[in-house]
């Protein structure tokens, strides 16, 4: 009997998926993820299975680099040993309202993130055309070194401009160190890299995408925004390096008004800060620089009403646990009256959706501002398959509507602030290198709880009927999204 290829390559597949699938239950503990990988393999043939081996194996306890952490922690410990006597005085002082959070802070700690540190000076910058400026006249007085990373870098007008001061500072003697993230600064122009360093600045792509190596690199990006100049003044937040990110109408016409959010810092949680760079330089740039080399010892005392209590999360592929949702998480389950929320991306997990729901029970109001449309029109329709129920349960979920809102804030009780990198989904939590600052203070939360309900002026209420009026084509597409939206 004659076989047709046909028939071979049939239960050559089918046996492949088969495999697949086995590999799928053995290596997801969450049933939602396992879920909506078995969805794509079989709804989408060979297509599904091949973003499955692109995307869905995962890596986090085969490590994707070895960490120096250890050793560069104990430097750490030893350095905030040194400057302990006036954050001692300062966590006394704080002590009644630090003891809310207590459990929060211990956990950070616990996760091999940071110290709880005073004596830090923190501005809110409100987006890129706040930044820019700041961030410009940061480097331009830079004396001994200057450590850059971003996800996306642009060499637009504001992208070159910081290059121009970059390669000035490298020419007199300043060490540059410059890390982009190979995905996120996809089409980044080889020659304008060649000239940088030439003129001195170190430059390495994160997780250099490269065709048989294309599986472990793609899918775990380097979503880090940190700037630190000198060791003492340290940039973090959301805001990438490119025009996109400023809303300064003399760069020529405005696409889309860009609202964002980012920290300027000063103070003793600055070395922490670039201790997370550091990890990141000597995995792809090969080195072993020590973060004690690093460490200033000369930090100007800062004024009393400057000094607040900072926290620094960091986690990625690389770390043993999500330590970034673990400390979300506690910070919602802490909270006692009120949690506002923005993200660009709302992708929760299970957990974090029973937070939510747990914490309106308990009395807490709980308000998410989320963009009208975002730049990605499956994490839309992800993200609006979870409004309902929450709206049910009680949260207020608003849409801005003036722009595209990409700040990743959440303020709980009047005092705890959180700015950073890391969305509200799987990907941040799980896949992406991500970095969160926590703030303890009332100023900052006072000035963070202004600002959100300032976007709430450019931003509508999604209610219980609006939503319900909606067709029940798009209802249906939105539970398919969310059938993937562990994995998006």
């Amino acid at each position: 009997m004659e076989i047709s290829w046909f028939t071979v390559t049939y239960y050559v597949y089918w046996t492949f998926l088969i495999y697949v699938t086995f590999q799928i239950i053995h290596q997801y503990t969450v049933s939602s993820r396992a879920t909506a990988w078995l969805f794509t393999v079989y709804l989408f043939p060979v297509i599904g299975v091949a973003l499955y081996f692109i995307f869905g194996v995962k890596r986090r306890k085969r490590k994707m680099y070895e960490q120096k952490l250890s050793d560069d922690m104990k430097a750490l410990e030893d350095y905030q040993a040194a400057v302990s006597e006036q954050s001692t005085e300062v966590m006394a002082q704080m002590q009644p309202k630090l003891k809310q959070f207590e459990g929060l802070s211990k956990l950070i700690f616990e996760e091999g993130c940071s110290r709880l540190t005073a004596s830090n000076e923190v501005q809110v910058l409100e987006n890129g055309e706040v930044k820019f400026p700041a961030l410009k006249k940061d480097l331009a007085a830079a004396k001994k070194t200057i450590h850059i990373q971003y996800y996306t870098f642009k060499f637009d007008h504001v992208g070159y401009e910081i290059v121009k001061i970059l390669m000035a500072k490298a020419k007199k003697g300043v060490v540059v160190r410059f890390i982009y993230d190979d995905y996120g600064s996809l089409g980044i122009e080889k020659q304008v890299i060649q000239k940088m360093r030439a003129a001195g600045i170190e430059v390495n792509a994160f997780s250099e995408i490269r065709l048989f190596a294309f599986a472990d690199r793609v899918n775990y990006r380097n979503h880090r925004k940190i700037a630190v100049i000198d060791g003492k003044v340290a940039y973090v937040g959301g805001i990438n390096v490119a025009d996109d990110y400023t809303n300064d109408n003399s760069l020529g016409e405005i696409k889309r008004y860009w609202r964002d959010t980012h920290l300027r810092i000063e103070g003793h949680v600055v070395p922490y800060i670039e201790n997370i760079f550091l990890n990141d330089w000597n995995f792809c740039a090969e080195q072993k620089v020590d973060i004690k080399e690093q460490l200033s010892d000369d930090f100007e005392q800062l004024d009393k009403s400057n000094r607040r209590l900072v926290q620094v999360v960091f986690s990625g592929p690389d770390s043993p646990h999500p330590s970034i949702l673990f400390s979300m998480l506690h910070a919602i389950h802490a909270a006692e009256n009120e949690i506002l929320i923005t993200t660009p991306y709302f992708i929760p997990n299970p957990a974090l959706v029973k937070a939510l729901k747990i914490a309106v029970m308990r009395g807490v109001k709980v308000s998410l501002l989320v963009p009208e449309e975002s730049d990605a029109k499956i994490v839309d329709m992800a993200a609006q398959s979870f409004y309902y129920e929450l709206i049910l349960a009680g949260v207020e979920i608003f849409k801005y509507t003036k722009g595209f809102v990409h700040a990743k804030t959440m303020v709980v009780d009047g005092f705890l602030s959180v700015i950073g990198t890391a969305n509200f989904d799987e990907r941040s939590f799980e896949l992406n290198f991500e970095v969160n600052v926590f703030v303890y203070d009332e100023r900052i939360a006072d000035q963070m709880r202004k600002t959100f309900n300032n976007d709430l002026n450019d931003a509508k209420e999604i209610t219980e009927s609006t939503w319900e009026s909606r067709s029940r084509v798009k209802i249906f597409i939105e539970k398919v999204a969310r059938l993937i939206s562990p994995i998006l």
